[in-house]
């Protein structure tokens, strides 16, 4: 059986715990020393050091969303190691409790076969194919690995035959486990089946009530509010007076007792404030809540005729090429920030004039700080430990979303605008917002 150690014995540790078993996870490794010595569903949680000593024979699943420090740490020692945000999103828990009734869709019925990628869902895959008694001819790395680490994934996988693309035969059917379009050209010289993409498995997904929101908008104008330090509640007592449409997200309901103001459309993609704050989501007074389907915890089932779930996508390609969906009833693109989301949706339903609030973008120089919400309250949802280095890469990545955004809502004719109040974010042309709403 495929067992790994997983680095982070936090909510992606969880996720992972759940959706693939303990009984694949030999420990956790954790950076917080208050965690070493402890256990996370039964399982030892050490530090990197021990590690080394103990544990070298088991790959490392790097579980953090933006774990690029760990990443290049463990590229300069020579570890092998696999990336959690190369798996489809759906084994990181974004769309998990819908997909996994459809798994039976995604069974194999070639006969001969081998895998393409380089992730742990290819080396699943694998143990699979070899288990049900296909006759798999190999495991294709899709990218180039040294040749200490191929030692260390042979040592680590003993029953996993590693072959290059063109010792693979003509009648062999190569099952994709990465993102098609980030598979070698040449793989089309084969028959190909694509396992990356489990949305053409899921019909589920597609959301026919926000489907027919298409276009509603067109032609009007919206704003995005977000919950960054600069947002005022005198800012929002204007927009109330000029009936804007307007879009709020994640915590902007903590605010809701100091004014009258409420959003038209509430988004939230962020699964630590469904998780904590769910019940503040399910009682706010908002006609339309767009929720993610990106908790493994959260109770879907009960939600009420206001909600409509979307299917939220978050993985290494996702933020580090800024994709945008063309289809918001059947997916959306997370890169790191809710705002990218509500900017899909606001251009999905028509609008052609949207303006940014409260979009500071500064969380990789001062940590989560939102409006009108407790440091106390932040450590709660969002977690004690500031990580610089992660925040700087989610950052990076954001501000490379917002320019994607920026590019495709341009050809299209729709404008994007940032009206916050001081902030980071250079992206969009700024406007005043005093003068955008005269009163």
């Amino acid at each position: 059986m495929v067992t790994f150690v997983v680095w982070g014995a936090g909510d992606r540790g969880h996720i992972a715990a759940e959706i693939f078993g303990t009984d694949r996870i030999a420990a956790f490794i954790d950076s917080d020393p208050k965690k070493a010595g402890q256990t996370f569903y039964g399982r030892p949680i050490i530090d990197f050091a021990y590690y080394k000593t103990h544990y070298s024979d088991y790959a490392i699943l790097v579980s953090l969303s933006m774990g690029q420090s760990i990443v290049e740490m463990l590229d300069k020692e020579e570890i092998f190691f696999f990336e959690y945000n190369e798996c489809p999103p759906e084994l990181i828990g974004y769309g998990w409790k819908r997909a996994r009734k459809y798994l039976d869709n995604l069974k194999v019925a070639e006969t001969k076969v081998a895998v393409y990628g380089h992730t742990l869902y290819s080396v699943l895959m694998y143990e699979y194919l070899e288990h049900s008694g296909h006759e798999c001819a190999g495991l294709i790395f899709g990218r180039d690995i040294s040749g200490q680490r191929l030692e260390s994934f042979g040592r680590m996988f003993p029953f996993i035959t590693v072959k290059k693309l063109d010792e693979i035969e003509a009648d062999t059917t190569i099952l994709e486990t990465i993102r098609e379009d980030e598979c070698d050209s040449r793989i089309h010289g084969w028959k190909t089946r694509d396992l990356y993409d489990w949305k053409r498995f899921i019909p589920d997904y597609r959301n026919p009530e926000i489907a027919g929101m298409k276009d509603k908008y067109k032609g009007k104008r919206c704003f995005i509010v977000a919950t960054g330090p600069s947002l005022t509640f005198a800012d929002l007592e204007k927009l109330k007076r000029s009936h804007e449409f307007c879009i709020g997200v994640n915590t902007i309901f903590k605010g809701f007792d100091k004014t009258d103001w409420r959003p038209d459309q509430y988004v939230v993609v962020d699964v630590d404030v469904m998780n904590h704050l769910g019940s503040a989501i399910r009682d706010m007074d908002v006609k339309q809540k767009f929720i993610a389907d990106a908790s493994i915890d959260f109770d879907y089932d009960s939600l009420t005729e206001e909600f409509y779930i979307y299917h939220s996508i978050f993985t290494k390609s996702t933020w580090e090429r800024g994709l945008i969906s063309d289809d918001f009833s059947e997916y959306a693109y997370n890169s790191g920030s809710v705002t990218t989301i509500s900017l899909q949706l606001a251009m999905y339903e028509g609008f052609e004039e949207i303006y940014l609030l409260g979009c500071d973008n500064s969380y990789a120089k001062t940590g989560f700080r939102h409006f009108n919400e407790p440091k106390e309250e932040e450590t709660h949802v969002y977690g004690a430990t500031y990580d610089v280095a992660r925040y700087v890469t989610a950052s990076e990545a954001v501000v490379n979303a917002y320019g994607k955004l920026k590019e495709y809502a341009e050809q299209r004719g729709i404008k994007i605008y940032n009206a916050t109040r001081g902030g980071y974010l250079e992206v969009f042309e700024r406007v005043n917002l005093d003068d955008l709403l005269q009163e």
